[in-house]
């Protein structure tokens, strides 16, 4: 096994995401007798930003080890970063019915319904999940997002107990995922004060251990804005891949991405990627050396060996993977404000769409909410304010490069008006407005609960933020 995954270990040893990507699909398709070592081509193939291909190693493992539930669950997770819940669902059940007294087990199941959208479903097996462990976090966090707190509820008194309740031998991580909880439900109950002083709390537990290197990702952006800079205005024109077809958003989080994604994609002959997809990521491993001097070298190189064109062919294979027959790509990756210099070379025809938002009311909606997957800059006042002023930077420089190719939308105006709006953005994405603007008004939950103006009702709670943003001149 062990020469079989040589190539694989080697790439992933040089970070090199698109020749871990070939690899794992290389086995793939040999499909070499790895039995569990398919676990670790899955695993590479997540890190690499390749979901399908994590998808078909677990899809592998299954095969090589049918009885094995640690096999079903690495098809799980691949299912789930595809954003395919119905499937991750599916693959889940029977291990679930075998046992549906495991408290892991039903929280799992649990997040994977709410990510769904099945909100009610999802609360009970959360329920079932507490009725195992009455302090599990997790299980607190999944509960606390799948429904609306009103006066007096039991949960929240349930839940302030557990956090009482919780000592020095609890994890802080654990004790933090419970205080944003427990945030959210005072949020529900309009109790701001209280609900940010939980989320401080939350931030707390996790700064300690999750600090964020605020000055390396300064750098790095320095790094982005020296590379792209004004002289390549209207570069990759006749040098990048021919195609008009991807559409890129840009948008911290808190902005309502994956929202604007989706509802674009509403009509027929559009598609959405996850919002947490590395495509364009992986694919730019091909341009090597990111200088100034690089980049302008591999802009005057002819012919299908230059790499700005390879970096765009590469995207669109992966693309296209996934859209089929789609005449219209979306893509919403959270890394979009890093690559887009990339990509407006190597795509000269793809179009861009901004979503802006107050940068008070987007440090509180960074702030008070606990990722997932791991954004260990919103744990810390400076850091956010940093990062955001930072962003902005950058999508300065991109409105500069690439003019009327790119859109700019407020989340105010997308709160207020969604379904004009969005019907506005279809036509500037080249999708179906009429779809869009009615998906828009069946689905703007996401924009209501989040809505505009919440930090000028928190109080003095926000005098930290509102001092970080200051100093980064934010506001």
């Amino acid at each position: 096994m062990t020469d079989t995954l040589t190539s694989l270990r080697d790439a992933r040893q040089r970070e090199d995401l698109h020749a871990m990507s070939i690899e794992a699909r290389r086995l793939n398709e040999a499909a070499p007798d790895l039995k569990g070592g398919w676990g670790e081509v899955a695993q590479i193939a997540l890190d690499a930003g390749d979901t399908l291909a994590a998808v078909a190693a677990a899809g592998r493992l299954m095969e090589a080890l049918p009885d094995s539930p640690d096999a079903r669950l690495w098809m799980v997770a691949a299912l789930s970063e595809a954003e395919d819940f119905a499937g991750a669902i599916q693959t889940l059940q029977p291990l679930y019915d075998a046992d549906p007294r495991d408290g892991a087990l039903s929280r799992r199941l649990g997040f994977l319904l709410l990510d769904g959208g099945a909100a009610e479903t999802a609360e009970q097996a959360f329920r079932q999940a507490l009725a195992a462990d009455g302090r599990d976090a997790l299980a607190w966090e999944g509960l606390s997002r799948a429904k609306t707190f009103a006066s007096g509820d039991d949960d929240l008194a349930l839940m302030e107990e557990a956090r009482l309740g919780y000592d020095e031998t609890v994890p802080a991580e654990q004790r933090g995922i419970l205080s944003y909880a427990i945030a959210k439900a005072y949020e529900d109950l309009g109790e701001l004060d209280i609900a940010a002083r939980r989320a401080a709390e939350g931030a707390a537990f996790y700064r300690a251990s999750a600090p964020f290197d605020t000055a390396y990702h300064e750098a790095g952006v320095g790094h982005i804005l020296s590379v792209f800079d004004e002289t390549l205005k209207g570069a990759g024109q006749g040098v990048g891949a021919d195609d008009d077809r991807p559409v890129f958003i840009i948008a911290p989080p808190g902005a309502g991405a994956r929202w604007v994604a989706r509802t674009l994609a509403a009509g027929e002959g559009a598609f959405a990627l996850p919002r947490g997809n590395g495509l364009f990521w992986m694919s730019g491993a091909a341009l090597g050396d990111h200088s100034l001097e690089a980049m302008k070298a591999a802009l005057t190189t002819p012919g299908e060996d230059n790499a700005v064109s390879i970096v765009g062919r590469n995207y669109l294979s992966y693309a296209g993977e996934w859209a089929g027959e789609a005449v219209r790509i979306i893509d919403p990756a959270t890394l979009n404000e890093l690559t887009a210099g990339t990509i407006g070379m190597a795509l000269p025809k793809a179009r861009f769409i901004r979503i802006r938002r107050d940068p008070r009311d987007l440090a509180w909606s960074v702030f008070k909410h606990r990722y997932r997957k791991a954004r260990h800059w919103t744990y810390h006042a400076s850091d956010i304010a940093k990062i955001l002023a930072l962003h902005d930077r950058l999508c300065a420089r991109w409105e500069t490069l690439f003019g009327d190719r790119m859109t700019t939308v407020s989340y105010e105006n997308l709160a207020s008006d969604p379904a004009t709006v969005i019907g506005e953005l279809a036509r500037f994405a080249g999708t179906d407005p009429a779809a869009a603007a009615a998906r828009a008004s069946e689905t703007a939950g996401p924009l209501l609960s989040d809505p505009p103006g919440q930090a000028e009702r928190i109080g003095p709670r926000f005098e930290t933020l509102e001092a970080a943003l200051q100093r980064e001149g934010l506001v």
